[in-house]
């Protein structure tokens, strides 16, 4: 029962403000994006934001419980969400490794 209350208690904080982290996530890909010299489709700047507001949303629930300044979360959010794209690469080779 405490753990059904718990993950509420997530949920509805996430509902509140936790949602920023997903934008803060996509908007650090999407200024990697606009700094590279690559050029890329439309469909693959969507999928890399989609992937960084992901990343996101990820790390927001893994810094939930950690007591630190808020603004420090933004930043790893920001950051991790830009790395985005390497991360989900190096996840798929790993389970692809494995799956062999």
């Amino acid at each position: 029962m405490a753990d059904n209350q718990s993950m509420e208690m997530v949920i509805e904080d996430f509902k509140k403000g936790g949602w920023i982290m997903a934008i803060l996530g996509g908007l650090g890909m999407l200024a990697r994006l606009i700094l590279t010299n690559e050029e890329y489709h439309i469909a693959i700047w969507t999928r890399k934001v989609i992937a960084g507001g992901i990343v996101g949303i990820i790390g927001y629930f893994a810094l939930y419980g950690v007591s630190i300044d808020p603004m420090y979360k933004s930043v790893l959010c920001s950051i991790s969400g830009s790395i985005a794209p390497e991360l989900f690469e190096y996840v798929r080779k790993k389970f692809i490794q494995k799956a062999k």
